[in-house]
Protein backbone atom coordinates (compact mmCIF):
# COMPACT_ATOMS: atom_id res chain seq x y z
CA UNK A 1 0.00 0.00 0.00
CA UNK A 2 1.34 3.54 -1.16
CA UNK A 3 1.51 6.32 1.17
CA UNK A 4 -1.40 8.12 -1.19
CA UNK A 5 -3.58 5.06 -0.99
CA UNK A 6 -2.89 4.49 2.79
CA UNK A 7 -3.52 8.49 3.77
CA UNK A 8 -6.71 8.14 1.51
CA UNK A 9 -8.24 5.33 3.56
CA UNK A 10 -7.22 6.92 7.15
CA UNK A 11 -9.60 9.77 5.87
CA UNK A 12 -11.83 7.44 4.97
CA UNK A 13 -12.18 6.12 8.56
CA UNK A 14 -12.48 9.43 10.03
CA UNK A 15 -15.19 10.35 7.75
CA UNK A 16 -17.16 7.02 8.36
CA UNK A 17 -16.86 7.51 12.52
CA UNK A 18 -17.83 11.38 12.19
CA UNK A 19 -21.03 9.52 10.06
CA UNK A 20 -21.52 6.80 12.38
CA UNK A 21 -21.61 9.14 15.72
CA UNK A 22 -23.92 12.03 13.91
CA UNK A 23 -25.86 10.27 11.45
CA UNK A 24 -25.74 6.36 12.11
CA UNK A 25 -26.28 5.97 15.59
CA UNK A 26 -29.36 8.32 15.99
CA UNK A 27 -31.06 6.46 13.35
CA UNK A 28 -30.09 3.36 14.78
CA UNK A 29 -31.90 4.63 17.73
CA UNK A 30 -35.62 5.58 16.22
CA UNK A 31 -35.28 1.55 15.05
CA UNK A 32 -36.53 1.07 18.43
CA UNK A 33 -39.64 3.63 18.46
CA UNK A 34 -40.31 3.61 14.41
CA UNK A 35 -43.57 4.58 14.92
CA UNK A 36 -42.79 7.75 16.93
CA UNK A 37 -40.65 8.89 14.71
CA UNK A 38 -43.54 8.29 12.04
CA UNK A 39 -46.09 10.39 13.98
CA UNK A 40 -43.93 13.92 14.60
CA UNK A 41 -42.98 13.37 10.96
CA UNK A 42 -46.82 13.01 9.44
CA UNK A 43 -47.49 16.22 12.13
CA UNK A 44 -44.63 18.44 10.41
CA UNK A 45 -45.48 17.67 6.91
CA UNK A 46 -49.17 18.34 7.34
CA UNK A 47 -47.98 21.51 9.59
CA UNK A 48 -45.60 22.46 6.84
CA UNK A 49 -47.69 22.17 3.63
CA UNK A 50 -50.83 23.49 5.36
CA UNK A 51 -50.90 26.54 3.38
CA UNK A 52 -50.74 25.10 -0.05
CA UNK A 53 -53.70 24.96 -1.93
CA UNK A 54 -53.67 20.87 -1.69
CA UNK A 55 -53.54 21.63 2.29
CA UNK A 56 -56.31 24.69 2.41
CA UNK A 57 -58.31 21.53 0.11
CA UNK A 58 -58.06 19.22 2.37
CA UNK A 59 -58.05 21.38 5.76
CA UNK A 60 -54.30 20.17 6.86
CA UNK A 61 -54.54 22.75 9.59
CA UNK A 62 -57.51 20.94 11.84
CA UNK A 63 -56.13 17.39 11.08
CA UNK A 64 -54.95 16.08 14.53
CA UNK A 65 -52.79 12.75 14.19
CA UNK A 66 -53.14 9.71 11.95
CA UNK A 67 -56.76 8.88 12.55
CA UNK A 68 -57.82 12.51 11.06
CA UNK A 69 -55.32 12.34 8.34
CA UNK A 70 -56.64 9.12 6.87
CA UNK A 71 -60.31 10.19 6.89
CA UNK A 72 -59.24 13.47 5.54
CA UNK A 73 -57.35 13.04 2.98
CA UNK A 74 -57.86 10.12 -0.40
CA UNK A 75 -55.62 7.60 -1.88
CA UNK A 76 -54.23 9.50 -4.14
CA UNK A 77 -52.26 7.88 -7.75
CA UNK A 78 -50.18 10.24 -10.10
CA UNK A 79 -52.95 11.63 -12.14
CA UNK A 80 -54.56 13.28 -8.81
CA UNK A 81 -51.25 15.20 -8.80
CA UNK A 82 -50.09 16.23 -12.31
CA UNK A 83 -53.07 19.19 -12.10
CA UNK A 84 -51.26 20.55 -8.95
CA UNK A 85 -47.92 20.10 -10.64
CA UNK A 86 -48.68 21.58 -13.69
CA UNK A 87 -50.46 25.20 -12.27
CA UNK A 88 -47.67 25.14 -10.09
CA UNK A 89 -44.52 25.00 -12.81
CA UNK A 90 -47.04 27.39 -14.65
CA UNK A 91 -47.71 30.08 -11.84
CA UNK A 92 -44.70 29.48 -9.92
CA UNK A 93 -47.07 29.07 -6.57
CA UNK A 94 -47.53 26.70 -3.37
CA UNK A 95 -49.98 24.61 -4.94
CA UNK A 96 -48.66 21.07 -4.09
CA UNK A 97 -45.45 21.58 -2.29
CA UNK A 98 -44.46 25.21 0.32
CA UNK A 99 -41.44 25.87 -1.86
CA UNK A 100 -41.01 25.97 -5.76
CA UNK A 101 -39.27 22.45 -6.81
CA UNK A 102 -35.37 23.44 -7.95
CA UNK A 103 -35.82 20.07 -10.08
CA UNK A 104 -38.02 17.25 -11.38
CA UNK A 105 -37.37 13.63 -11.23
CA UNK A 106 -38.76 12.09 -14.11
CA UNK A 107 -40.37 8.26 -15.00
CA UNK A 108 -42.02 6.67 -16.91
CA UNK A 109 -46.12 6.99 -16.79
CA UNK A 110 -49.28 4.89 -16.87
CA UNK A 111 -50.66 7.47 -19.31
CA UNK A 112 -47.53 7.45 -21.67
CA UNK A 113 -47.35 11.05 -20.09
CA UNK A 114 -43.81 10.57 -18.16
CA UNK A 115 -43.97 11.57 -14.35
CA UNK A 116 -42.16 14.13 -12.69
CA UNK A 117 -41.54 13.73 -9.07
CA UNK A 118 -40.83 17.43 -7.41
CA UNK A 119 -36.98 17.65 -6.17
CA UNK A 120 -37.29 20.69 -3.65
CA UNK A 121 -34.74 23.13 -1.96
CA UNK A 122 -34.46 20.79 0.99
CA UNK A 123 -34.34 17.37 -1.52
CA UNK A 124 -30.39 17.15 -2.05
CA UNK A 125 -29.87 17.37 2.03
CA UNK A 126 -32.19 14.12 2.50
CA UNK A 127 -30.37 12.59 -0.69
CA UNK A 128 -27.04 13.25 0.98
CA UNK A 129 -28.14 12.02 4.64
CA UNK A 130 -29.62 8.45 2.75
CA UNK A 131 -26.24 8.31 0.83
CA UNK A 132 -24.19 8.70 4.32
CA UNK A 133 -26.44 6.26 5.56
CA UNK A 134 -26.03 3.74 3.00
CA UNK A 135 -22.59 4.11 2.62
CA UNK A 136 -21.44 3.64 6.43
CA UNK A 137 -23.97 0.58 6.11
CA UNK A 138 -21.59 -0.94 3.33
CA UNK A 139 -18.31 0.16 4.86
CA UNK A 140 -18.82 -1.68 7.77
CA UNK A 141 -20.87 -4.66 6.24
CA UNK A 142 -17.61 -4.92 3.90
CA UNK A 143 -14.24 -4.86 4.80
CA UNK A 144 -11.76 -2.85 2.36
CA UNK A 145 -15.75 -1.97 0.39
CA UNK A 146 -13.92 1.79 -0.92
CA UNK A 147 -10.27 0.69 -1.10
CA UNK A 148 -10.65 0.57 -4.47
CA UNK A 149 -12.17 2.74 -7.22
CA UNK A 150 -16.22 2.59 -8.22
CA UNK A 151 -17.95 1.79 -11.00
CA UNK A 152 -21.63 3.51 -10.41
CA UNK A 153 -23.82 3.49 -13.34
CA UNK A 154 -26.63 5.80 -13.92
CA UNK A 155 -28.96 8.15 -15.16
CA UNK A 156 -28.06 11.70 -15.98
CA UNK A 157 -28.70 14.42 -12.79
CA UNK A 158 -30.04 17.02 -15.79
CA UNK A 159 -31.63 15.36 -18.78
CA UNK A 160 -33.32 19.01 -19.85
CA UNK A 161 -35.16 21.42 -19.10
CA UNK A 162 -39.16 22.43 -18.91
CA UNK A 163 -40.12 25.65 -21.08
CA UNK A 164 -40.31 27.63 -17.67
CA UNK A 165 -36.77 27.00 -17.10
CA UNK A 166 -37.01 24.04 -14.38
CA UNK A 167 -34.54 20.96 -15.21
CA UNK A 168 -35.39 17.82 -14.91
CA UNK A 169 -33.45 14.33 -14.57
CA UNK A 170 -32.84 10.90 -13.15
CA UNK A 171 -32.98 9.87 -9.79
CA UNK A 172 -30.14 7.72 -9.93
CA UNK A 173 -28.17 10.69 -11.28
CA UNK A 174 -29.49 12.79 -8.28
CA UNK A 175 -28.42 9.98 -6.06
CA UNK A 176 -25.11 9.83 -7.75
CA UNK A 177 -24.41 12.91 -7.24
CA UNK A 178 -25.48 13.05 -3.19
CA UNK A 179 -22.25 10.48 -3.07
CA UNK A 180 -20.27 11.41 -0.02
CA UNK A 181 -17.45 13.66 -0.92
CA UNK A 182 -14.62 11.36 -0.41
CA UNK A 183 -16.43 9.02 -2.65
CA UNK A 184 -16.84 11.07 -5.95
CA UNK A 185 -13.31 10.40 -6.53
CA UNK A 186 -13.12 7.21 -6.85
CA UNK A 187 -16.18 6.91 -9.77
CA UNK A 188 -14.51 5.75 -12.80
CA UNK A 189 -16.28 6.85 -15.48
CA UNK A 190 -17.04 10.75 -16.70
CA UNK A 191 -20.47 12.11 -16.72
CA UNK A 192 -20.15 12.19 -20.22
CA UNK A 193 -20.57 8.94 -20.94
CA UNK A 194 -23.55 8.67 -19.52
CA UNK A 195 -25.20 11.73 -21.70
CA UNK A 196 -25.00 8.58 -25.02
CA UNK A 197 -27.67 8.35 -25.62
CA UNK A 198 -26.80 5.01 -28.49
CA UNK A 199 -27.74 2.15 -26.72
CA UNK A 200 -24.35 -0.18 -27.62
CA UNK A 201 -21.72 2.38 -28.17
CA UNK A 202 -22.77 3.90 -24.51
CA UNK A 203 -21.16 -0.05 -23.24
CA UNK A 204 -18.85 0.10 -25.30
CA UNK A 205 -17.66 3.22 -23.34
CA UNK A 206 -18.57 1.64 -20.23
CA UNK A 207 -16.79 -1.71 -21.13
CA UNK A 208 -13.11 0.34 -21.97
CA UNK A 209 -13.65 2.44 -18.83
CA UNK A 210 -14.31 -0.80 -16.86
CA UNK A 211 -11.38 -2.73 -18.28
CA UNK A 212 -8.54 -0.12 -17.66
CA UNK A 213 -9.55 -0.14 -14.26
CA UNK A 214 -7.41 -2.83 -12.07
CA UNK A 215 -8.43 -1.53 -8.46
CA UNK A 216 -11.99 -1.50 -8.85
CA UNK A 217 -13.61 -2.68 -5.61
CA UNK A 218 -17.28 -2.02 -5.85
CA UNK A 219 -19.88 -1.78 -9.14
CA UNK A 220 -23.15 -0.29 -8.71
CA UNK A 221 -25.99 0.04 -10.95
CA UNK A 222 -29.54 -0.23 -10.15
CA UNK A 223 -30.64 -3.38 -12.32
CA UNK A 224 -28.19 -6.28 -12.44
CA UNK A 225 -29.03 -6.48 -16.31
CA UNK A 226 -26.86 -3.57 -16.83
CA UNK A 227 -23.55 -5.14 -15.30
CA UNK A 228 -24.36 -8.34 -17.07
CA UNK A 229 -25.06 -5.94 -20.27
CA UNK A 230 -21.74 -4.77 -19.89
CA UNK A 231 -19.29 -7.70 -19.28
CA UNK A 232 -20.88 -9.49 -22.21
CA UNK A 233 -20.39 -6.32 -24.49
CA UNK A 234 -16.62 -6.47 -22.98
CA UNK A 235 -16.40 -9.81 -23.98
CA UNK A 236 -17.64 -9.53 -27.65
CA UNK A 237 -15.48 -6.62 -28.01
CA UNK A 238 -12.40 -7.56 -26.12
CA UNK A 239 -9.83 -7.36 -28.54
CA UNK A 240 -11.29 -3.87 -30.24
CA UNK A 241 -11.30 -2.36 -26.89
CA UNK A 242 -7.82 -3.47 -26.11
CA UNK A 243 -6.22 -1.97 -29.57
CA UNK A 244 -8.38 1.29 -29.41
CA UNK A 245 -7.10 1.82 -25.27
CA UNK A 246 -3.59 0.60 -26.83
CA UNK A 247 -3.69 3.61 -29.68
CA UNK A 248 -3.81 5.86 -26.75
CA UNK A 249 -7.20 7.23 -27.25
CA UNK A 250 -7.13 8.48 -30.57
CA UNK A 251 -10.75 9.09 -31.67
CA UNK A 252 -12.47 7.54 -34.70
CA UNK A 253 -15.35 8.77 -36.60
CA UNK A 254 -16.79 5.79 -34.49
CA UNK A 255 -15.12 6.77 -30.94
CA UNK A 256 -17.40 10.24 -29.73
CA UNK A 257 -16.43 10.39 -26.27
CA UNK A 258 -12.63 10.27 -24.88
CA UNK A 259 -11.07 6.75 -23.79
CA UNK A 260 -9.29 6.46 -20.31
CA UNK A 261 -5.75 6.33 -19.41
CA UNK A 262 -4.58 3.39 -18.16
CA UNK A 263 -1.52 2.19 -17.15
CA UNK A 264 1.47 0.21 -19.36
CA UNK A 265 1.06 -2.84 -17.26
CA UNK A 266 -2.63 -2.90 -17.12
CA UNK A 267 -2.16 -2.67 -20.88
CA UNK A 268 0.13 -5.30 -21.09
CA UNK A 269 -2.21 -7.42 -18.85
CA UNK A 270 -5.05 -6.68 -21.15
CA UNK A 271 -3.41 -7.92 -24.12
CA UNK A 272 -2.24 -11.14 -23.02
CA UNK A 273 -5.90 -11.94 -22.54
CA UNK A 274 -7.16 -11.11 -26.07
CA UNK A 275 -7.62 -14.40 -27.39
CA UNK A 276 -8.99 -16.08 -24.42
CA UNK A 277 -11.98 -14.07 -24.40
CA UNK A 278 -14.32 -17.56 -23.83
CA UNK A 279 -12.29 -17.93 -20.18
CA UNK A 280 -12.68 -13.89 -18.94
CA UNK A 281 -13.66 -13.77 -15.71
CA UNK A 282 -14.18 -11.28 -13.56
CA UNK A 283 -12.29 -12.00 -10.48
CA UNK A 284 -9.30 -12.43 -13.24
CA UNK A 285 -10.27 -8.98 -14.43
CA UNK A 286 -10.67 -7.34 -10.91
CA UNK A 287 -8.88 -9.33 -8.56
CA UNK A 288 -10.22 -6.47 -5.68
CA UNK A 289 -13.92 -6.18 -6.47
CA UNK A 290 -15.78 -6.58 -3.14
CA UNK A 291 -19.45 -6.12 -3.62
CA UNK A 292 -21.91 -5.82 -6.24
CA UNK A 293 -24.70 -2.94 -5.65
CA UNK A 294 -27.99 -3.46 -7.21
CA UNK A 295 -31.95 -4.30 -6.92
CA UNK A 296 -31.96 -8.24 -5.97
CA UNK A 297 -35.93 -7.71 -5.44
CA UNK A 298 -39.04 -8.38 -8.15
CA UNK A 299 -38.14 -9.19 -11.55
CA UNK A 300 -34.63 -8.23 -11.05
CA UNK A 301 -34.05 -11.31 -8.85
CA UNK A 302 -34.34 -13.59 -11.65
CA UNK A 303 -30.50 -12.48 -12.57
CA UNK A 304 -28.79 -12.61 -9.71
CA UNK A 305 -28.01 -16.62 -10.13
CA UNK A 306 -26.77 -15.26 -13.47
CA UNK A 307 -24.86 -12.57 -11.90
CA UNK A 308 -23.65 -14.94 -8.91
CA UNK A 309 -22.54 -17.28 -10.90
CA UNK A 310 -20.17 -14.68 -12.85
CA UNK A 311 -18.77 -13.60 -9.71
CA UNK A 312 -16.15 -15.23 -6.82
CA UNK A 313 -17.32 -16.45 -3.91
CA UNK A 314 -15.20 -13.18 -2.26
CA UNK A 315 -17.73 -11.10 -3.78
CA UNK A 316 -21.25 -9.89 -2.51
CA UNK A 317 -24.48 -8.95 -4.10
CA UNK A 318 -25.54 -6.31 -2.14
CA UNK A 319 -29.29 -4.96 -1.84
CA UNK A 320 -29.38 -1.82 -2.94
CA UNK A 321 -32.84 -1.15 -1.30
CA UNK A 322 -36.43 -0.57 -2.20
CA UNK A 323 -35.75 2.79 -4.17
CA UNK A 324 -37.87 4.37 -6.99
CA UNK A 325 -38.30 8.00 -8.78
CA UNK A 326 -41.05 9.05 -6.55
CA UNK A 327 -39.07 8.24 -3.24
CA UNK A 328 -36.31 6.23 -1.71
CA UNK A 329 -38.06 3.53 0.25
CA UNK A 330 -35.75 1.56 2.23
CA UNK A 331 -32.16 1.77 3.26
CA UNK A 332 -30.08 -1.49 3.94
CA UNK A 333 -28.50 -1.71 7.17
CA UNK A 334 -27.42 -5.44 6.79
CA UNK A 335 -25.37 -5.90 3.60
CA UNK A 336 -24.23 -9.27 5.13
CA UNK A 337 -28.12 -10.20 4.80
CA UNK A 338 -29.22 -7.36 3.04
CA UNK A 339 -32.11 -6.59 5.67
CA UNK A 340 -33.57 -3.14 4.98
CA UNK A 341 -35.81 -1.18 6.72
CA UNK A 342 -38.46 0.98 5.57
CA UNK A 343 -37.09 4.98 5.49
CA UNK A 344 -39.21 5.77 8.34
CA UNK A 345 -37.67 8.84 9.34
CA UNK A 346 -38.33 10.68 5.69
CA UNK A 347 -41.49 9.41 4.70
CA UNK A 348 -44.70 8.05 6.28
CA UNK A 349 -45.78 4.85 5.82
CA UNK A 350 -49.51 3.28 5.46
CA UNK A 351 -50.10 -0.36 3.88
CA UNK A 352 -52.56 -2.81 3.21
CA UNK A 353 -52.77 -6.28 3.01
CA UNK A 354 -52.53 -7.82 0.11
CA UNK A 355 -55.32 -10.07 0.59
CA UNK A 356 -57.45 -7.19 1.40
CA UNK A 357 -56.46 -5.05 -1.65
CA UNK A 358 -57.41 -7.82 -4.17
CA UNK A 359 -60.74 -7.84 -2.53
CA UNK A 360 -61.28 -4.09 -2.75
CA UNK A 361 -60.83 -3.66 1.32
CA UNK A 362 -58.53 -1.60 1.60
CA UNK A 363 -58.03 -1.03 5.04
CA UNK A 364 -54.82 0.72 5.97
CA UNK A 365 -51.80 0.06 8.37
CA UNK A 366 -48.84 1.68 9.80
CA UNK A 367 -45.87 0.46 10.51
CA UNK A 368 -46.28 -1.21 13.52
CA UNK A 369 -48.92 -3.17 12.39
CA UNK A 370 -46.96 -5.00 10.04
CA UNK A 371 -46.73 -8.92 10.38
CA UNK A 372 -43.78 -11.17 9.03
CA UNK A 373 -44.53 -12.97 6.42
CA UNK A 374 -46.84 -11.02 4.61
CA UNK A 375 -47.09 -9.02 1.63
CA UNK A 376 -48.75 -5.57 1.86
CA UNK A 377 -48.85 -2.55 -0.58
CA UNK A 378 -47.64 0.46 0.38
CA UNK A 379 -48.86 3.80 0.43
CA UNK A 380 -46.44 7.06 0.97
CA UNK A 381 -46.89 10.58 2.17
CA UNK A 382 -43.41 12.21 1.47
CA UNK A 383 -41.98 16.02 2.17
CA UNK A 384 -42.11 16.44 -1.35
CA UNK A 385 -46.15 16.72 -2.27
CA UNK A 386 -46.65 13.28 -2.15
CA UNK A 387 -49.72 12.77 -0.26
CA UNK A 388 -51.25 9.07 0.90
CA UNK A 389 -49.62 8.07 -2.21
CA UNK A 390 -50.44 4.68 -4.19
CA UNK A 391 -46.82 3.56 -5.12
CA UNK A 392 -48.65 0.34 -6.89
CA UNK A 393 -46.06 -1.89 -5.62
CA UNK A 394 -46.05 -4.70 -3.54
CA UNK A 395 -43.53 -6.09 -0.73
CA UNK A 396 -42.79 -8.42 1.91
CA UNK A 397 -41.85 -8.27 5.55
CA UNK A 398 -39.10 -10.38 6.21
CA UNK A 399 -38.50 -9.52 10.22
CA UNK A 400 -37.56 -7.29 12.56
CA UNK A 401 -34.74 -5.07 13.12
CA UNK A 402 -35.37 -3.88 16.91
CA UNK A 403 -38.88 -2.84 16.52
CA UNK A 404 -38.51 -1.90 12.87
CA UNK A 405 -39.87 -4.51 10.17
CA UNK A 406 -37.34 -5.24 7.53
CA UNK A 407 -39.05 -5.42 3.79
CA UNK A 408 -38.20 -6.64 0.40
CA UNK A 409 -39.53 -5.36 -3.02
CA UNK A 410 -41.84 -8.35 -4.79
CA UNK A 411 -43.50 -6.94 -7.47
CA UNK A 412 -45.33 -3.88 -9.64
CA UNK A 413 -48.69 -4.25 -8.62
CA UNK A 414 -49.26 -4.61 -12.24
CA UNK A 415 -47.56 -7.70 -12.22
CA UNK A 416 -50.69 -10.25 -12.06
CA UNK A 417 -52.84 -11.12 -14.30
CA UNK A 418 -56.29 -12.70 -14.16
CA UNK A 419 -58.09 -14.89 -17.01
CA UNK A 420 -61.01 -17.04 -15.38
CA UNK A 421 -60.15 -15.57 -11.24
CA UNK A 422 -56.43 -17.26 -10.74
CA UNK A 423 -55.04 -14.40 -10.08
CA UNK A 424 -51.49 -14.99 -11.21
CA UNK A 425 -48.87 -12.93 -9.66
CA UNK A 426 -45.25 -12.07 -11.16
CA UNK A 427 -43.81 -13.81 -7.99
CA UNK A 428 -45.57 -16.83 -8.68
CA UNK A 429 -44.03 -17.31 -12.31
CA UNK A 430 -40.77 -16.28 -11.12
CA UNK A 431 -40.74 -18.54 -8.54
CA UNK A 432 -41.70 -21.55 -11.09
CA UNK A 433 -38.79 -20.13 -13.56
CA UNK A 434 -36.25 -20.37 -10.30
CA UNK A 435 -37.30 -23.90 -10.16
CA UNK A 436 -37.16 -25.13 -13.45
CA UNK A 437 -33.41 -23.85 -13.66
CA UNK A 438 -32.93 -26.17 -10.64
CA UNK A 439 -34.53 -28.91 -11.69
CA UNK A 440 -32.62 -28.66 -14.90
CA UNK A 441 -29.39 -26.81 -13.51
CA UNK A 442 -29.74 -24.26 -16.29
CA UNK A 443 -29.69 -20.56 -16.30
CA UNK A 444 -31.94 -18.31 -17.43
CA UNK A 445 -31.58 -14.62 -17.75
CA UNK A 446 -34.59 -13.29 -20.10
CA UNK A 447 -38.24 -14.53 -19.93
CA UNK A 448 -41.60 -12.89 -20.14
CA UNK A 449 -45.19 -14.80 -19.66
CA UNK A 450 -48.18 -13.06 -21.41
CA UNK A 451 -51.60 -13.74 -20.44
CA UNK A 452 -54.05 -13.76 -23.17
CA UNK A 453 -57.66 -13.83 -22.39
CA UNK A 454 -59.22 -14.19 -26.15
CA UNK A 455 -57.55 -18.08 -26.04
CA UNK A 456 -57.58 -18.35 -22.26
CA UNK A 457 -53.79 -19.36 -22.04
CA UNK A 458 -50.57 -18.32 -20.61
CA UNK A 459 -47.45 -18.38 -23.14
CA UNK A 460 -44.08 -18.15 -21.73
CA UNK A 461 -41.24 -16.72 -24.06
CA UNK A 462 -38.21 -18.18 -23.02
CA UNK A 463 -34.66 -17.22 -24.27
CA UNK A 464 -32.72 -20.78 -23.94
CA UNK A 465 -32.27 -23.65 -25.90
CA UNK A 466 -34.99 -26.26 -25.88
CA UNK A 467 -35.49 -28.60 -23.05
CA UNK A 468 -37.90 -31.47 -23.22
CA UNK A 469 -41.36 -31.64 -23.65
CA UNK A 470 -42.81 -31.70 -19.66
CA UNK A 471 -41.51 -28.28 -18.93
CA UNK A 472 -44.38 -26.46 -19.07
CA UNK A 473 -46.13 -29.31 -17.26
CA UNK A 474 -43.56 -28.74 -14.92
CA UNK A 475 -44.12 -24.86 -14.51
CA UNK A 476 -47.57 -25.35 -14.47
CA UNK A 477 -47.27 -27.91 -10.95
CA UNK A 478 -45.16 -25.37 -9.66
CA UNK A 479 -47.63 -22.41 -10.11
CA UNK A 480 -50.29 -24.88 -9.45
CA UNK A 481 -48.74 -25.25 -5.76
CA UNK A 482 -48.59 -21.64 -5.04
CA UNK A 483 -51.83 -20.71 -6.84
CA UNK A 484 -54.61 -23.15 -6.08
CA UNK A 485 -56.87 -21.28 -8.01
CA UNK A 486 -54.64 -21.75 -10.81
CA UNK A 487 -54.71 -25.45 -10.45
CA UNK A 488 -58.51 -25.42 -10.14
CA UNK A 489 -58.58 -23.52 -13.62
CA UNK A 490 -56.55 -25.63 -15.25
CA UNK A 491 -57.92 -29.15 -13.60
CA UNK A 492 -61.23 -27.90 -15.38
CA UNK A 493 -59.36 -26.33 -18.09
CA UNK A 494 -60.75 -23.38 -17.97
CA UNK A 495 -57.27 -22.14 -19.08
CA UNK A 496 -55.68 -23.71 -21.65
CA UNK A 497 -51.97 -25.52 -21.16
CA UNK A 498 -49.31 -23.57 -21.08
CA UNK A 499 -47.56 -22.57 -23.72
CA UNK A 500 -43.76 -22.50 -23.54
CA UNK A 501 -41.92 -20.62 -26.78
CA UNK A 502 -38.18 -20.59 -26.94
CA UNK A 503 -36.89 -17.44 -28.43
CA UNK A 504 -33.39 -17.05 -30.07
CA UNK A 505 -30.24 -15.51 -27.98
CA UNK A 506 -29.96 -11.64 -27.97
CA UNK A 507 -33.83 -11.34 -27.86
CA UNK A 508 -33.66 -10.07 -24.58
CA UNK A 509 -31.41 -7.30 -25.62
CA UNK A 510 -33.80 -6.38 -28.36
CA UNK A 511 -37.13 -6.55 -25.60
CA UNK A 512 -34.73 -4.00 -23.54
CA UNK A 513 -33.50 -1.79 -26.91
CA UNK A 514 -37.73 -1.45 -27.24
CA UNK A 515 -38.52 -0.80 -24.24
CA UNK A 516 -36.27 2.23 -24.04
CA UNK A 517 -37.71 3.48 -27.49
CA UNK A 518 -40.93 3.24 -25.44
CA UNK A 519 -39.58 5.57 -22.97
CA UNK A 520 -38.66 3.43 -20.42
CA UNK A 521 -34.89 4.31 -18.75
CA UNK A 522 -31.86 2.79 -19.18
CA UNK A 523 -30.45 2.78 -14.88
CA UNK A 524 -33.81 2.28 -14.06
CA UNK A 525 -35.19 -0.53 -16.52
CA UNK A 526 -37.13 -3.88 -14.94
CA UNK A 527 -38.63 -6.54 -17.01
CA UNK A 528 -42.33 -7.17 -15.96
CA UNK A 529 -42.40 -11.25 -16.24
CA UNK A 530 -46.26 -11.39 -16.43
CA UNK A 531 -48.00 -9.15 -18.42
CA UNK A 532 -51.45 -9.08 -20.31
CA UNK A 533 -50.65 -9.76 -24.46
CA UNK A 534 -52.51 -6.23 -25.00
CA UNK A 535 -50.36 -4.19 -22.79
CA UNK A 536 -46.98 -6.09 -24.74
CA UNK A 537 -46.11 -4.02 -27.66
CA UNK A 538 -42.56 -5.99 -28.23
CA UNK A 539 -43.41 -8.65 -31.14
CA UNK A 540 -42.30 -12.38 -29.66
CA UNK A 541 -42.85 -13.86 -33.34
CA UNK A 542 -39.90 -12.27 -35.06
CA UNK A 543 -37.60 -13.78 -32.26
CA UNK A 544 -38.66 -17.52 -32.15
CA UNK A 545 -36.22 -20.34 -32.67
CA UNK A 546 -36.61 -21.96 -36.00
Amino acid sequence: MNIFTFGHNARMHVCMMMVKYQYWNPFIKHTHDPQGVQQALLERIVKTQAETTYGRKYQFSRLRGYHEFRFGVPIQTYEDVRPYLQAQEATKGRELNDEQPISYAVTSGTTGQPKMIPILPRTPQMFRHYQLLSTYAQYQGIPKIFQGKMLVIAGQEVEGYLESGTSYGSMSGMLTSALPSMLQPKRIVPDLIERITEYQQKYLYLAAWALAEPNLSVVATANPSTFLKLLEVGRQHFSQLVEQLESDRKKTPDWIAPFPRLSRRRLRYLQSLVGQEDQLTVEALWPKLKAVVTWTGGSCGALIPSLKAKLSAKTAIVEMGYLSSEFLGSLNVDVQTNQCVPTFHENFFEFVEQADWDADRPNTLTLDQLEPGKRYYVLVTTMNGLYRYLMNDLIEVTGWFHRTPTIRFVQKGKGVTNLTGEKLYEFHVMNAVEAIQEAYQTTVEFYVMLADPLSLQYTLYLEHPPLDFFVGYKLEQHMGEANVEFQSKRASERLQPLRVVYVRPGTGDAYKAHSLQQGQRDAQFKVIRLQYSKDCSFDFSDYVRA
